[in-house]
């Protein structure tokens, strides 16, 4: 984000750091054990590895660190007023989104998904392991799970 490049650490440790591409200077912002980063509007949301996975928000001008679930996540997205994750669970796994604040968690779908890709209109994402069927919601609004037909369409002989 304007000319800035987010990114945690993998060898010696799992900081938060950032590239200016600018000066080429790489800084430390953050030595939590984080995974993930992703910017969004002035924060850094991030799996924190150290607490099962939870996911939070690093706040870039104030310095300080929210938690927005307790839930293990497997992975997630950001959108413009929702975060789509996917809540690992042995007894309810379910793809999930939440205010970009950590607010309102709602039930997207149950079970386990992947490839959480988000536009200005839908959220799309598929089954743990399967290319197909890819299913799709509105990105805002009321959930209203469907087959994204397009995509079956595409792999059919």
């Amino acid at each position: 984000y304007n000319g800035v490049i987010y990114f945690n650490g993998t060898e010696k440790d799992h900081y938060l750091y950032a590239l200016d591409t600018r000066t080429n200077t790489i800084s430390t912002l953050y030595t939590g054990n984080l995974w993930y980063p992703t910017y969004a509007g002035g924060y850094i949301y991030f799996m924190d590895v150290s607490s099962n996975y939870r996911l939070c928000r690093y706040f870039l001008s104030g310095n300080t660190v929210e938690v927005l679930t307790n839930d293990r996540v497997d992975t997630f997205n950001v959108g413009q007023n929702y975060i789509y994750y996917q809540r690992n669970s042995a007894t309810d796994p379910a793809l999930m989104r939440m205010g970009l604040d950590g607010s309102n968690p709602e039930v997207v779908a149950l079970g386990n998904y992947e490839n959480i890709n988000l536009t200005s209109t839908y959220a799309y994402f598929n089954a743990f392991g399967s290319d197909v069927p890819v299913y799709h919601t509105p990105v805002n609004g009321p959930v209203n799970v469907s087959n994204f037909t397009a995509a079956m369409e595409a792999v059919a002989p």
